[in-house]
């Protein structure tokens, strides 16, 4: 459900995942990979949006990443509602981004 609601997201550089693990990669420039400035902390911008509506998710500490692990007894819904959530909090942030001038 990552790959499917996110990878149309430009700043979305990869969706990877293995059974309910799961992650996304944030890039600058989604053609050639290039990362953001680390001082822009766009990982840590997303995950902070993202508890602030109620969901954890991890910004991985080697790039602009969030990662994902829900427990075993996550429901489909639940599934559903953390994809929006982290759509949310990703779509804020670009935003957020674009007024600062960081991405087009």
């Amino acid at each position: 459900r990552l790959k499917e609601r996110f990878a149309q997201l430009e700043i979305v550089g990869e969706v990877r995942g293995v059974g309910l693990l799961g992650a996304i990669e944030f890039v600058a420039d989604r053609q050639t990979k290039r990362r953001f400035d680390p001082q822009l902390k766009v990982g840590a911008r997303i995950s902070k949006a993202a508890r602030d509506r109620g969901l954890i998710a991890r910004a991985m500490p080697h790039g602009d990443i969030l990662g994902f692990a829900p427990p075993l007894v996550v429901s489909e819904s639940e599934i559903d509602e953390i994809v929006d959530l982290a759509y949310r909090a990703t779509k804020q942030v670009m935003d957020e981004l674009a007024k600062e001038s960081r991405i087009p």
